[in-house]
Formats: C-alpha cells, structure tokens, sequence
C-alpha cells in the first residue's frame, strides 16, 4: 500500500510532534500505531513505527517532503494537534513544534493559535463527555471502591481537560451523572463530534473497571441522543457482562 501525501504528512508530522518534549508517551504511541496500521499494510507498519521513533530520521524525512494538497492542510493539522492532547495539554514543545509544522503548510501563527485554542476546546468537550460517562459506569451498581476511584482519577490525567474541570469532575464522582443530562450534551453535538466522543469512550474503557455494563450504558445514552444502534455496533466496545 502506498501512502498518499496526506498519509505520508500525518505520519511524520505526528511523528514529530510525539516527539517533541524527547518523551513518548503511552497514549502517543497508541495513537501513532492506529495511524500506522490504518494507511499501512502489514509487512510495512515495523519499518514505519522504527521511522516514528528516531528523532533524527523523521527531521530529514519531513525536510524533503513537498506540502500536500491545501485543502488537506487543516484536517492534517487537527490529527497533528490530538497527538499533542493525547495524554492531558500540550506542552510548549509541542506547540512550538506544531507551528513548525504549520509554517510548513504556510499558515500564520496567529491562525495556527487560533486552530489549536479552537480544537483544544472541542477536544476538551469530547473528554468531559468521556469523564462523565465513566464516572456513570462506575456507579453501575452500587458506588466506587476506592480502587476505582483511583483509576477513575488516572483517567482523568491522561485527558485534554484543564485543571478546574478535572478537579471539579474527580469531586463530583461520589454522585452518580445524571444519564439525561449526558444524552443532552451528547445530542448537541454534529455527528462527526459525536462519533469522536463515543470513540474517546471506547478507547479509555480498555482494563477500566465494570467496563462489562458499558455497551449497554452507552446505548441507554447514545440512542436518546439520536445516535442509530449501527454506528455503536462498529465501536469496539467491551464485551456485555
């Protein structure tokens, strides 16, 4: 399979970007791998995760790539920007990498703050909604152990979520979520937002506790907000306890 431009830009400029702070996280990884095997086939994904890897290799790589089609340039850019969202808030690494990036694609700084302020609050909204949702989960039931309450607590870390939300979202967890009100807030959003969400709730459902109760939860919220059972039947979701 060859890589398009478009691919081949997302690749090294995620790539780059999970790099930025010399550090690669859990959740960058992750995502550079689900990157990878979407645009790869097997037998070239090993070659390409050593690519994303190796600082160096991906600075000459990205120096000799000639910019994709313009009206790519923004929905790239957006898939660059979640790579720096993937484990909490960017760093000033990975923003002063991002705009190099962007400087690439000749957008300005002031757009490029822009672009980021404006996809850190959609990516905020999303992980709330995510939040609020596992914080219902863990109160199918009967209450939180203190254990759960713990990893509820590392989850909430590890999303785009500012201080005051997290702190107000790890507080708020003694009492369960109204599911009505979660529904709502889901059926606000456009389609696309909506399929992020419950993308976001699938992703963070890996080893977390109760996550056996989660399908049908997740149907009691998404269908109400208007979300058809078809796109839910495509979230690899935990099997129903």
């Amino acid at each position: 399979m060859s890589l398009t431009s478009d691919q081949e830009w997302t690749l090294i400029a995620c790539g780059l970007l999970a790099l930025a702070d010399r550090v690669l996280t859990g959740g960058e990884a992750s995502r550079l791998l689900t990157l990878v095997s979407a645009y790869l086939d097997p037998e070239d994904q090993d070659e390409w995760m050593d690519l994303l890897s190796d600082q160096a290799a991906l600075e000459a790589h990205f120096s000799r790539m000639s910019p994709p089609p313009e009206e790519s340039h923004q929905a790239l850019l957006e898939r660059v920007w979640m790579i720096a969202l993937a484990d909490g808030e960017a760093s000033m690494a990975e923003i002063r990498v991002f705009d190099q990036i962007g400087a690439r694609l000749g957008i300005s700084g002031e757009q490029l703050a822009i672009l980021r302020k404006k996809w850190t609050y959609q990516a905020m909204e999303t992980a709330e909604i995510a939040a609020t949702f596992l914080a219902l989960l863990l109160h199918h039931g009967g209450p939180p152990s203190d254990a759960e309450v713990e990893r509820y607590g590392v989850v909430l870390s590890r999303l785009p979520l500012g201080k005051v939300r997290r702190d107000r979202l790890r507080d708020q967890l003694p009492q369960a979520p109204a599911l009505g009100a979660l529904a709502e807030q889901l059926q606000r959003l456009p389609r696309s937002r909506q399929i992020e969400a419950l993308r976001a709730i699938a992703d963070k459902l890996k080893d977390f506790p109760r996550r056996g109760a989660a399908r049908g939860l997740l149907a009691e919220v998404a269908l109400p907000a208007g979300i058809p059972q078809d796109v839910l039947d495509e979230l690899p979701l935990p099997p129903a306890a």
